[in-house]
């Protein structure tokens, strides 16, 4: 297997500061639709360089649900085509990465209508929405929606709301590691694009574009040797992929990024299993008609199982680089947890981890976030640089084929087409990363090894954020296992005693950062 190791990025960032043939496409953002789309390129022959400010899935693309999933409210938004779509990739991610994405049962508790929680949605209007969402997807689901008992939902749900429960409606869909699969897709786009020289390149920030004749010249400051020259790069094409940073971006950029954005911000909160201790994810209604989840993960192994509760959907217009949860948004939360739970005592000392992203949603009027659609688009500003800003994780790969055709028409994607639907990872050969003497849950001692290896990762930070769920578990936990990681790092990278410790404290001040909503 090829090796993408921090000496491997090094080295081939001087190669790129020597480069005198322009690049044939200049890839900006490396999250899910970036590595997607330096992937689909990869596959049609085309050599492209991605360059992300700063590491990979560090953005949007790390603080999702964690969810793979049509979006079942989105067909009350009347968005059929958007969950069609989502359905259809989220069909072929479980068939072919069970690995990466494995089913979950979702639970819709039924009420008598006059007992209902604030904002649920009557019964009638939920069963036919689940016949129609299991059409949507050709009925090519892990199983089919049906119906619980008011007994087992008791089972499934321990101190559930039990007023005018009748039992719930129960469907698939799915849960992944939002940063995994990122990763998963860059490594393979990486493997796939080395023939060509192509590179994609984390903590490598965009310090502008313009256009100079037939090609584009973007200057370029690499974040890993800060006292180092910026430099220049040409290319024929340069694509934005960076979501919400979109607009800021855009003032770097000859021509500007055109469109606006309306930015909805994210929020969950983690609990451990045992404060909340639920078998199947379970839907609930705010008083809004915002959808709420609980989802359990039990998948990290024996010993690390957590609750994500989340998400909110509001407005955000402030730093992007250092959104977090406020009191506020936990609150929201908790609000609805007691709708649902109204026995449960838990309050914000039991919350183990916040974590807070921004949607990169298109300005289209609507009245709210939770009401602006899905929905992507791709556009060229006056300059000819391509944007793209919208859309759903699930069908990152249906967005990227999409950009790939508008960039480059002469290689359309059905040409491409099955060999896109490629595995990125081969199922068998990851399981093996699990080997050797388990540290927390199921990862062990190999799995750092292969990642520092393999998926790069430069600072402390990115171990411990992106290359492992460590950081759900909670500021004790991260404690407990940093100095293993540090030593790991540090032998790998060559760091100093100061440098690690550096290092680890700065772990340890996010993790203080994202533990505590601020007010």
């Amino acid at each position: 297997m090829i090796e993408f190791s921090v000496q491997t990025r090094n080295k081939m960032v001087e190669e790129l500061r020597n480069k005198t043939k322009p690049i044939s496409c200049f890839i900006i953002g490396g999250g899910i639709v970036g590595v997607g789309l330096a992937r689909e390129l990869a596959i049609r022959g085309i050599d492209y360089v991605l360059a992300e400010k700063s590491d990979f899935a560090s953005g949007t693309s790390s603080r999702s649900s964690k969810l793979i999933h049509g979006g079942l409210r989105y067909l009350e938004m009347f968005d059929f085509g958007l969950v069609f779509e989502s359905l259809s990739e989220r069909h072929w991610l479980l068939k072919t990465h069970p690995h990466l994405v494995r089913p979950l049962e979702f639970n819709l508790p039924i009420y008598e209508s006059v007992h209902s929680p604030p904002g649920a949605r009557k019964s009638g209007i939920l069963g036919l929405g689940l016949w129609f969402y299991d059409a949507l997807s050709l009925f090519r689901t892990p199983f089919f929606h049906g119906k619980h008992t008011l007994k087992e939902v008791e089972q499934l749900f321990p101190k559930i709301r039990e007023l005018g429960l009748k039992g719930s409606y129960y469907y698939a869909d799915a849960m992944m590691l939002d940063d995994e699969l990122v990763l998963e897709t860059m490594f393979d786009a990486y493997q796939r694009g080395v023939e060509k020289n192509s590179m994609p390149l984390h903590y490598l920030e965009v310090k502008s574009v313009k256009k100079v004749g037939e090609l584009f010249e973007i200057e370029l400051h690499d974040h890993l040797n800060p006292e180092s020259k910026n430099f220049t790069v040409s290319a024929k094409e340069v694509v934005s992929c960076v979501g919400p940073w979109t607009e800021i971006l855009g003032e770097k950029v000859q021509g500007g990024a055109v469109r606006k954005l309306k930015p909805s911000k994210g929020v969950h909160f983690v609990l451990p299993w045992e404060k909340l201790p639920v078998e199947k994810c379970i839907v609930m209604y705010a008083k809004d008609g915002r959808i709420i989840f609980v989802i359990p993960r039990k998948d990290f192994g024996t010993g690390a199982e957590i609750v994500i509760v989340g998400t909110t959907d509001s407005a955000e217009n402030g730093e992007l680089e250092t959104i977090k949860a406020t009191h506020q948004d936990t609150q929201y939360l908790f609000e609805v947890l007691k709708e649902y739970f109204p026995e449960n005592t838990l309050t914000e000392k039991d919350i183990l981890m916040t974590f807070a992203g921004v949607r990169p949603l298109l300005d289209s009027g609507s009245e709210s976030e939770a009401k602006t659609s899905r929905e992507h688009e791709i556009w060229r500003n006056s300059s000819g640089v391509v944007f793209m800003a919208g859309g759903k994780y699930t069908t990152f790969r249906k967005i990227s084929q999409e950009i790939a055709d508008f960039t480059f028409p002469k290689t359309s994607s059905k040409y491409s087409n099955r060999e896109s639907k490629a595995l990125l990872s081969n199922p068998v050969e990851y399981e093996e990363r699990f080997i050797g003497t388990p540290f927390w849950g199921k990862y062990t001692d190999y799995w750092i090894e292969w990642k520092l290896k393999h998926h790069c990762p430069c600072h402390l930070e990115d171990l411990v954020f992106r290359r492992l769920p460590l950081w759900m578990a909670g500021e004790e936990m991260v404690k407990a296992k940093l100095p293993f990681l540090a030593e790991k790092m540090a032998t790998h990278l060559g760091w100093t005693k100061e440098q690690t410790a550096q290092e680890s404290a700065q772990v340890l001040e996010k993790m203080k950062s994202w533990a505590h909503p601020s007010n």
